[in-house]
């Protein structure tokens, strides 16, 4: 890191030699500039300090003030005390009683002074340097023989009018604590300066176009996207007003009152590009509003790439109950859970960290239902940003913006139909599209976007998450009402580390699969490699694995080969997983250690979730017990058995 450079301006010579002395003192030592200067003369002598690379000012009294308005970096004042003052008055005394002090500002306590002195002092406040001539100039002439000053221009200018000059004189401690604070400030300033590089880099670096207006409406930040999406460059509209430019992107609205605009679509001439518009509050008082937006076409152009890599495995499956053969009791609950689920259609939940089986059991749970023949659908929704996903689930009728699909899209809910759909990672889902997803399952139809019309899903919702969903939950990321409509039915796939019994077993045929995958000569794993794997904690469980595996099926070609790479490889896979079993450990503080099997949580958080959905759910239907049992998708029975528990009462 460079050294921090400071601007020191003199007023007289000795306090050069003081300010080399105090310096020297500092841990982290700046360079230090040093130019004489006094009042207005002072202006051009840092200017010259800043082109050199000072970063802050350090001056004396009224020479600060003059500064501070005129250079660009902190200027900061060497601070005299009324005890420095009164050395300067007791000198002075012996001359006259008659004194005059030149001052930027008033100095309080003159009164005192005068009283226990005996003297006369005359207060010369200056703002520049005709100021301070003119009143010295006055004082000499009303009668003052002795002026007092903080520089050598007021002594000067004394003896040339025929009285005597006293300087005002500051020690060492006056002087460390201004060149501390410069030293303070400049090391402020270039951080704030390094961290506005760093949002600048950034912001010329999104792809989505962003302006920023304030509350004036006049353009403030453009950046680089928008000027290559709009056609026009930064400085032709910065200071402008955004009704002038582009009335059609509605920020002026925002001002006005309208609360935000997300995924509108936007026609401004000939191009149609997608826009956000939110508000800038500050104090509860809107004071601008930031619009992003990115053209249609190219989001249209992601649109049919994305879907089909989101797509795993297409509309079937590969996967039944078989592939979750285990000897631990725990899976043999999941698997026989997973079978009586199967026979209902009820919304399943499944919720277990990655590479424990989710998407294994959701393939399962389909081809043990009467839904089999039907299609099988899985989407990530934590891979598409809010419009493509929405996009993606619901469909689009044709029309609805630049590059829709000719006669419309399905969404996957309508592709899903007579089948089974996969809601994965279902917890990264926006708040806004979590009320849309709720809609859904409530009533069990959709609407395309752009569309009018109903359309009526008969599909059987799988829905997917790691235990982040309890703390989404618990911070308001995820809504409760959501949650528990999709945890209708509930299972918890176990930890590897859970199944301990599991772990030779399904390392055997792991290793026996990866063997045949890359056509390598068959040999079964060494019992100490065996032992090994079942003394790691297998952080990303059997996804984690299947890679270890699969890199010692790759360099292995016998025996004892495994032994010779198998420490090498589990140490690389413990330094992978470091950073991620730390954040674990962190995290269990916040979630449940066993998450719910059902409806209702054993943790106190979800009982009081539970609680407050309930409640809110008989104020919306009125107390109505039929209607809140319909909206919370439980039986009546369920539902007073509930209230009972949570000693909530129907008013009448």
């Amino acid at each position: 890191m460079m050294k921090i450079s400071i601007g020191f301006i003199y007023s007289f010579s000795t306090q050069v030699e003081m300010a080399k002395n105090v310096i020297d003192e500092f841990n982290e030592k700046p360079e230090l500039f040093f130019g004489y200067g006094i009042l207005d003369d002072a202006i051009p002598v840092a200017r010259q300090m800043i082109t050199n690379g000072a970063e802050s000012i350090v001056a004396i009294g009224g020479t600060a003030k003059i500064l501070e308005k005129n250079v660009s970096v902190p200027v900061i004042p060497i601070r005299v005390g009324i005890l420095d003052i009164i050395k300067a008055v007791e000198i002075a005394r012996n001359f006259s009683s008659q004194l005059a002090i030149t001052t930027e500002i008033p100095v309080k306590g003159i009164d005192l002074i005068e009283s226990l002195y005996h003297v006369s002092v005359k207060q010369i406040i200056f703002t520049d340097k005709n100021d301070f001539q003119y009143g010295l100039t006055k004082a000499v002439h009303d009668g003052c023989q002795v002026i007092i000053g903080k520089s050598k221009l007021a002594v000067e200018l004394a003896e040339q009018y025929g009285a005597k000059g006293v300087l005002v004189t500051y020690d060492q401690d006056v002087l460390r604590a201004a060149l501390d604070e410069a030293l303070r400030m400049a090391m402020l300033r270039r951080r704030e300066k390094e961290q506005y590089i760093l949002l600048e880099t950034i912001f010329d670096n999104l792809s989505e176009g962003i302006i920023v207006i304030d509350k004036n409406e006049e353009i403030t930040r453009f950046n680089l996207a928008a000027s290559h999406i709009l056609n026009c460059r930064p400085q032709e509209v910065i200071g402008s007003k955004a009704s002038c430019h582009f009335p059609e992107l509605g920020m002026t609205e925002i001002l006005n009152g309208r609360k935000s605009m997300e995924n509108e679509l936007v026609a401004i001439g000939s191009l149609q590009i997608l826009v956000d518009n939110a508000p800038i509050v500050l104090d509860d008082k809107i004071i601008g509003v930031v619009s992003t937006f990115r053209r249609a076409s190219e989001i249209q152009k992601m649109d049919s790439k994305i879907r089909k890599a989101l797509r795993r495995g297409g509309f079937r499956t590969q996967y039944t109950i078989d592939h979750l053969v285990s000897n631990s009791q725990k899976v043999k609950d999941v698997i026989a859970a997973a079978r009586k689920y199967a026979r209902v259609d009820l919304t399943i939940l499944l919720i277990g960290e990655t590479g424990t089986g989710k998407e294994v059991l959701a393939q399962s749970i389909h081809n043990l239902s009467l839904r089999r023949n039907g299609p099988y659908v899985a989407i990530n929704c934590s891979v598409l940003p809010e419009n493509l996903l929405e996009s993606e689930l619901f469909g689009y009728e044709e029309g609805a913006f630049t590059g829709a699909r000719k006669g419309g899209k399905p969404g996957l809910f309508e592709l899903a139909q007579s089948g089974t759909i996969l809601l994965d990672e279902i917890n990264t889902i926006p708040l806004n599209l979590q009320a849309k997803l709720l809609r859904v399952l409530q009533e069990r139809e959709v609407m395309r976007i752009g569309g009018a019309q109903i359309i009526p899903i008969d599909v059987k919702i799988i829905a997917a998450a790691n235990q982040n969903i309890f703390k989404d939950l618990q911070k308001q990321r995820f809504r409760p009402d959501l949650y528990y409509r999709l945890n209708q039915l509930c299972i918890t796939l176990p930890r590897l580390q859970e199944r301990q019994e599991d772990i030779p077993e399904l390392a055997k045929v792991i290793f026996r699969e990866m063997q045949q995958k890359f056509g390598k000569p068959f040999f079964l794993l060494p019992n100490e490699c065996l032992k090994r794997f079942a003394e790691l904690s297998w952080p990303g469980n059997v996804r984690e694995m299947q890679n270890v595996l699969g890199r010692l099926a790759l360099l292995c070609d016998r025996k004892d080969d495994v032994l010779k790479f198998i420490d090498k490889i589990v140490a690389e896979e413990k330094n992978h997983y470091n950073g991620m079993m730390r954040h674990d450990v962190k995290y269990m503080d916040d979630v449940p250690e066993n998450p719910p099997e059902a409806v209702v949580g054993g943790r106190s958080m979800l009982k009081e979730l539970e609680k407050d959905v309930i409640q809110e759910t008989l104020t919306i239907c009125n107390h109505n017990i039929s209607k809140a049992a319909r909206s919370l998708g439980v039986s009546r029975t369920t539902l007073y058995r509930k209230m009972n528990d949570y000693q909530l009462r129907l008013k009448k």
